[in-house]
This record gives structure tokens, C-alpha cells and sequence, in this order.
């Protein structure tokens, strides 16, 4: 429970950017991109037009839908996170949870009882109140969605309270390792195997006798590894969310786009026509600092709310977009251009290719801290894929650093395992570095026969892990090659679905994605990325998945540290990814623009821009 009130406004942002100077990457200077402050123009008056500043905002692609509790796509939380908000938000300097939509809160001493003070005076959109029965009705639209719907959500309901999760089945034990013959034809058993082994069967009975202290209370609405319990409205500004089981990170992630809050009329309206979903996926409606106008060919148009609640923010911020216009510019190049025709403002998903251009016309480059991981999927449907020692081939094959150097911005960091260093959890000692040797000895160990290896990569799409994926792609096939493992080229239009087909595993193969993290706690990686039911790596692991359900509930401290450690060592070892780069992510804008707030978590509100008036 916060201790004293909290302000909305916020800090003086310190913003890293950058400026024009020489062509060197490592020689660009990083430094504040503001431009001297220009007068404030004279508030309008009764007899004055209202300002108009338009924000046009080139964005990689069209959202796939407008509805974020249904979504896993970062451009419709890009338009969604102007229109709506959720319960808490995120201190931009910290990355620390603030007051929002609720103003304070207390947790229970058993860490299942959340009570939420919701703010007064606040209207939706469409002049409906916000209050708690708003809140039970947003919750209650989430639990009812069909399971196959709710999978899509990546930064909603899906991800905290794993409504769709199953108790895992652990074994009763592990196999011991196989012996192998030695130069005299001796059987022998690697020595390192056997100790591995019994740190295995010691890890088992650890998360049996954790799993069976500490179940999960009350009736289940979907899966028996649910964690949502209920929520009720104690009264018209007061709601009460109960747990089955804690979720340490739970305030924090209650941040996150798809958790907020719709205007309960819009979500009871019927969707428009030619679509199945909902109506807000076509026409949000919420309480933020922007109400939704349009979306038509590639181009969603938003307009600033005028009995938006925090008068103090819009007006402490006199040159903030009264208009924003996003344009769907699907190519890096494309919107390099439109960027220089002064077509749009800005733009984000700057690439390495165009970062010298834009540095050369002295443009402002504004730079987010790295908290998001590339990876290189591995489905172990495929018969070769299953195999230990071929995943660990294609490890030893990948020069990580060389396509960093070549396709990420500068500061791009190795990830050597899921989690940005920023959380605080060692690295596993288990490391798959550049070793062509070792790579042809572990194909040559699993008698690989050259069969083609599906590899499944997007097209026409930026992403801030993914920048360049199609050349990201063609130098990860010409380095497998080179230790002799065949490839079969899958692209897929972004557009066509290509997060969902890769996370069906209908189509078993290598893939190329990446993760964005939401807010600050390692479940929301680990969570996200493997959980139960994710089956874009066909990786059924129960020992996995009782390691991501009791360290994501466990108290912080060392404890839930070395739980996280011990996680990463599992993934290290079983490999059903491998974690490629930790990227730097970057902005492009035009002399239009002054300030611009840039997140890690991509909690990015333009009524927080600074336009040059």
C-alpha cells in the first residue's frame, strides 16, 4: 500500500538521444534532445479556435486488432495505450508501479487479497462512469473469452492469471544417464552426467514437496493452475481481487496494455460489422488522454479527450498533440523516406541500415534501454529438432555477436539466456559459443543425413527485437550451412498471422521471434515465454513448468533469485531456444518534435510528446 499520495505528473524525463556528429556508430555522443524552450502559446480563449497540433506517427504495421486484452501485438498497444488505462501505471524514471486508475491499494498479509481505491471523478470516452462495477465487468468480459481467443492475449489477463494453465505431472523420476565405451570398449559414464543426474532428482523431490505445501486455494474458473480467484466491488469506488495462489510481481503487472480498463458499454455493444470479435477491437473506448476517431486504410486517427481527468497533466504540457495520426509504413526504408519528405514525425524500430542517414541529416535519435530478447526457436516436433545434440549443434553454429554487429544498433548486448540483465539473475554457466568443430562432431554424433530444416521468419515487419528479420534470417542459414545443416526458407507475411502460426506449432521447424518485456519482474519473461500451454517450441517439460508456477508466487528476495537461477540453468540445458540478442531499440523524429517519453516497457503516452509550436 503506498504510504503517501502519489503524483501523476510526470519527473523531468532525462532523455538519451542521438544528435548529429560523426559517421562512426561508437563516436555518436549521446546527449539530450531538447532543443531550447520556445513561449508557450497563449491559452485559447471563449472566443479563440482550439489549438490544433497534429503528431503524424509512421508505425511497421496496421494493429491487428484495437481490442489489447486480446492482443500480443506491440503496434496496437502502441494506439491502445492512448486511448485507454489501466489500474497502475509505470514511473517512467524508475519503472517503479504509480497510482493510476486506482489510487491506492492493500495487499492482504497472505498476499491473495488485493483491494484497490479507485479514482473519482473519471468518465469513459462515451460519458459513462468509471467506478468498480467497471472494473468487475472488464475482468468478468476476460474470464469469459473463449480459451483459444485468450491465448492470443501476450500483455493481458492470459499472462498474469494463467486462466488456460494445468497443475503439471512430475515424474516420479529421472532417467539415469546412459554409459557409453570407451577407447578399450569399457563402458563408462561421464562423471558430470552422474552429478547432473542427482542434482535432478534432488531439484524433483524440492518442487514435489513445494507443490504440495503450497496448492492453489478455492474453486478454479478455467485451469487447475489458474490464479484468478474472483473479484467483487465492495462498493461504488472499491474492488476487491482474490488470488488462489500470490503473484509477487502482481501490482507491477497490472500495468500492462491488455489489463486496461474498457468503457462497459462498448464492451457489451456489438461488433461491427464483417467482424466476430468485439467492438471495441474496432473502436476503442477508454479514459485516457486520447479519444479514437478513425481507422481506415492503414491510418488510425485519435483525438485529445477534452474531459480527460488529470487536467493538471494536459496542462502542465502546453505543446502536447491535440490530433495523432498513425500511418501504417510497413518498410524501414519507407518510412526513412517519409520521415525526410516530412510526410511524419516520427518514427519508431530504427534500424542500423538507416541510422547513419539519419544521424547525417541530423535527425533526433531517441534510444530506449534494452528489455527485450531476440531468440531462435527450436520445435521439437521435427524429428531432427528433438534431438539433444542437434539443438546444441545449431547453437555451437551461430556466431551471436557477428549478427549483432551487423544488424543491431550499437549497445546491442549477447543475451546468453532470457533475462535482461536489469532484473538481477545470474546467467547460466552453460554457454553454446561459436564452435564449428563441436558443431559437425554433435550432427555427425546424431547421424544427421542433410534433410532440410524448415525456418520460419517474417517478412514486411520491424519489431524492437526483430529490426531486420529477413536479413537476421539469410546470416543464420548461411552460418547453419557452413557446419552442414540444410535449410528450407518458410517466410510469412507479419500480416498473415505469422506470431500465431508460430505459436500453434503447426508448422515444426526453426522460427525467429522475440519477446518485449511489459514490466519489471522475470515472470513476466519466463511466463510469457514458457508457460504450459506454449507450443511454439513443443517443449512439455514438467519439471519446467513447476519451476515457472512456484518462482513466479514465491516472496522476493534470495530465495526467488536462486529460483530464477536454477530456471535459467533448465532452459540452458534443455535449449528449446536459443537467446540471440539483449537489443537496443531507437526512434527516429523530425524537428517537429521536442520530447519524446521513451519506456522500456513501451509505455509511451503522447500526451506526453513536446511539439516545437
Amino acid at each position: 500500500m503506498p504510504s503517501q499520495p502519489h503524483s501523476l505528473q510526470p519527473p523531468s524525463a532525462t532523455r538519451r538521444a542521438f544528435l548529429a556528429g560523426g559517421l562512426g556508430l561508437g563516436a555518436l555522443a549521446l546527449a539530450g534532445c531538447v532543443p531550447k524552450e520556445t513561449p508557450a502559446p497563449p491559452s485559447p480563449t471563449a472566443s479563440t479556435e482550439p489549438v490544433i497540433r497534429t503528431f503524424h506517427f509512421g508505425s511497421a504495421a496496421d494493429p491487428l486488432t484495437l481490442d489489447p486484452g486480446i492482443s500480443g501485438d506491440n503496434e496496437t498497444f502502441r494506439v491502445t495505450r492512448q486511448v485507454y488505462e489501466g489500474l497502475i501505471g509505470v514511473d517512467r524514471e524508475t519503472g517503479t508501479p504509480i497510482p493510476l486508475l486506482a489510487t491506492d491499494w492493500i495487499v492482504s498479509p497472505d498476499r491473495l487479497q488485493f483491494t484497490f481505491i479507485l479514482r473519482r471523478g473519471v468518465k469513459f470516452h462515451d460519458g459513462t462512469d468509471f467506478d468498480a462495477a467497471a472494473v468487475v465487468t472488464n475482468f468478468e468480459h476476460w474470464v469469459a473469452l473463449p480459451a483459444d481467443v485468450r491465448a492470443n492475449s501476450d500483455q493481458g489477463f492470459t499472462q498474469v492469471f494463467r486462466p488456460n494453465d494445468q497443475l503439471p505431472v512430475l515424474p516420479k523420476t529421472i532417467p539415469e544417464p546412459k554409459p557409453t565405451l570407451d577407447a578399450n570398449g569399457d563402458e563408462i559414464v561421464d562423471p558430470q552426467q552422474v552429478a547432473h543426474h542427482a542434482a535432478q532428482l534432488q531439484l524433483l523431490e524440492s518442487l514435489r514437496k513445494q507443490l504440495k505445501d503450497d496448492p492453489f486455494v478455492g474453486a478454479n474458473t478455467g485451469g487447475t493452475a489458474s490464479y484468478f480467484g474472483s473479484i467483487k466491488a465492495a462498493d461504488t469506488h472499491t474492488v476487491v481481487l482474490t488470488l488462489r495462489k500470490p503473484i509477487t510481481g502482481l501490482i507491477e503487472a497490472l500495468s500492462l496494455p491488455g489489463l486496461a480498463i474498457a468503457s462497459p458499454k462498448a464492451l457489451a455493444a456489438a461488433p461491427e460489422s464483417g467482424r466476430t470479435d468485439s467492438a471495441i477491437s474496432a473502436h476503442p473506448v477508454g479514459t485516457g488522454p486520447y479519444k479514437f476517431l478513425s481507422w481506415k486504410d492503414g491510418a488510425i486517427t485519435l483525438r485529445s479527450f477534452p474531459g480527460y481527468w488529470d487536467a493538471d497533466a494536459v496542462a502542465a504540457n502546453t505543446t502536447s498533440p491535440t490530433l495523432v495520426i498513425f500511418q501504417e509504413i510497413r518498410t524501414p526504408s519507407a518510412r526513412l523516406g517519409a520521415l525526410g519528405r516530412k510526410k511524419i514525425d516520427g518514427f519508431d524500430m530504427v534500424t542500423v541500415t538507416g541510422l547513419r542517414e539519419l544521424v547525417r541529416e541530423g535527425k533526433l535519435i531517441v534510444q530506449r534501454d534494452p528489455y527485450s530478447v531476440t531468440y531462435l526457436g527450436m520445435n521439437r516436433t521435427n524429428e531432427w529438432l528433438a534431438k539433444d545434440e542437434f539443438r546444441r549443434a545449431i547453437a555451437h553454429g551461430i556466431d551471436r555477436n557477428r549478427i549483432i554487429e551487423q544488424f543491431f544498433i550499437s549497445g546491442t548486448k549477447e543475451a546468453r539466456g532470457f533475462l535482461p540483465a536489469s532484473l538481477g539473475i545470474k546467467t547460466s554457466d552453460t554457454y553454446y559459443g561459436p564452435d564449428a568443430k563441436r558443431a559437425k562432431e554433435l550432427l555427425e554424433s546424431c547421424d544427421y543425413d542433410g534433410t532440410p530444416i524448415p525456418f520460419l521468419y517474417p517478412l514486411n515487419i520491424s519489431r524492437a527485437y526483430l529490426p531486420l528479420p529477413e536479413l537476421i534470417y539469410a546470416e543464420i542459414s548461411r552460418q547453419l550451412a557452413l557446419v552442414g545443416i540444410k535449410i528450407r526458407p518458410v517466410p510469412i507475411d507479419w500480416t498473415d498471422g505469422y506470431v500465431s502460426k508460430v505459436r500453434s506449432g503447426n508448422m515444426p521447424g526453426l522460427h525467429l521471434l522475440g519477446f518485449n518485456g511489459g514490466y519489471r519482474d522475470p515472470d513476466d519473461f519466463m511466463g510469457a515465454l514458457f508457460s504450459s500451454n506454449n507450443r511454439q517450441f513443443d517443449y512439455d517439460s514438467p519439471i519446467l513448468t513447476a519451476q515457472v508456477l512456484l518462482a513466479r508466487s514465491m516472496p522476493a528476495g534470495e530465495a526467488r533469485v536462486a529460483a530464477y537461477e536454477d530456471l535459467s540453468n533448465t532452459l540452458a540445458r534443455d535449449l528449446p531456444a536459443l537467446p540471440l540478442a539483449f537489443p537496443i531499440s531507437a526512434l527516429a523524429f523530425n524537428d517537429t518534435v521536442k520530447n519524446y517519453p521513451s519506456s522500456p516497457v513501451l509505455d509511451e503516452v503522447f500526451s506526453d510528446v513536446k511539439l516545437n509550436t
